[in-house]
């Protein structure tokens, strides 16, 4: 007898050592797995993969959850975000949204507060354009209402905000991303209904104008540019809350490209485009309860993806951004859901690495 239960319990042991190590990158049947053997799943304990090639650097002044920034320079700045959540007499939750603005000194490792932004939000789109933060749309305390249109611009050198023209349709958790003299947003959503609608801001006239839709309603997705083209990957649909859908938007042609599918479905992700490469950045499903380390590299030569080494942390909903030949990963939950995190890591990736 004791024979026939000796494999069984050791096959259970193996899963429960096993399951921090398949956590960098958990699946729905892992995560039903940790439901069938009783793990807790509320509680959010990140999982550390100590091979991955990130470093840890200087940890954020505080935790941070769905920040937004960009790069300038060996700077980067973080906007806005969440810091926590409410919960009402009736049960719904009340983000609790930050106007916090951060200046990251990569080279010290030190955080500056800056002048803090107009309003608090959060899933808002951020770009850098001639030394300057733009920041535009996003989330107040509820995700199905009240969704911004407001467009707002930060000057560095004198610390001070302005308002700039509203955006044509308020949207959120959007794509943004600046292309020669224009700011292309596409995507996102409203009132938690996903978009297709693409707008562009000519920084040189003030002025919007519509562009051709996405061809597929996305939000919470990875936004990045290179070579003159915008890249949109995976997000959340109407149908799913992980999808491994990419497209880019060709500025000079105005035309829309469907790409090949990613590796790894992954809504709520960062990217970057660096030295002649796009990167996609962790994400996750909420749905299924998981979160991913998967780092995805789309090289337009060859017009294939492939799996690099995973992040040292995996999260979703953190900052991605980039300054030189380094990747950042800054904030985010390390668990589905909203859940805050300190935690800053960063890539170097060199010019034709295959992998890092």
């Amino acid at each position: 007898m004791r024979g026939r239960l000796w494999v069984p319990l050791a096959l259970v042991v193996l899963l429960i050592l096993a399951l921090p190590v398949a956590a960098f990158t958990e699946t729905a049947p892992e995560h039903e797995l940790k439901e069938l053997l009783g793990i807790d799943l509320d509680e959010c304990e990140p999982m550390t993969n100590l091979a991955s090639p990130w470093a840890t650097r200087e940890r954020l002044p505080f935790k941070l959850d769905e920040p937004r920034g960009a790069g300038i320079g060996e700077d980067v700045y973080m906007v806005g975000g969440i810091v926590g959540l409410q919960e009402e007499d009736d049960g719904s939750l009340l983000l609790e949204p930050s106007d916090e603005l951060t200046r990251f000194r990569t080279a010290g490792e030190r955080f500056e507060d800056l002048a803090p932004m107009p309003r608090r939000l959060n899933h808002i789109g951020v770009v850098a354009y001639r030394g300057e933060i733009y920041v535009v749309g996003g989330y107040g305390r509820i995700l199905s209402g009240h969704t911004s249109k407001s467009f707002f611009r930060y000057v560095p050198a004198t610390d001070r905000w302005t308002r700039l023209p509203d955006m044509p349709e308020p949207r959120a958790a959007m794509a943004v991303g600046v292309v020669g003299h224009r700011l292309i947003v596409a995507g996102g959503a409203r009132d938690n209904t996903p978009l297709a609608s693409t707008y562009a801001y000519d920084f040189e006239s003030g002025s919007w104008s519509r562009l051709p839709d996405m061809g597929s309603r996305r939000e919470h997705v990875g936004a990045a540019v290179l070579d003159g083209k915008l890249y949109v990957l995976g997000g959340r649909t109407p149908q799913s809350l992980a999808v491994d859908t990419a497209e880019r938007f060709d500025a000079k042609s105005e035309r829309w490209e469907e790409l090949p599918r990613m590796p790894v479905r992954s809504g709520g992700l960062g990217a970057a485009g660096l030295n002649g490469r796009v990167f996609a950045v962790g994400g996750g499903n909420d749905a299924a309860g998981t979160v991913t380390g998967a780092v995805q590299e789309f090289d337009p030569r060859s017009g294939r993806w492939k799996l690099l080494a995973g992040m040292r942390t995996p999260r979703h909903g953190q900052e991605v951004a980039s300054t030189d030949d380094t990747i950042w990963a800054i904030g985010g939950s390390p668990c589905p859901y909203y859940n805050a995190s300190d935690y800053v890591e960063s890539l170097h990736v060199e010019e034709g690495d295959d992998e890092n």
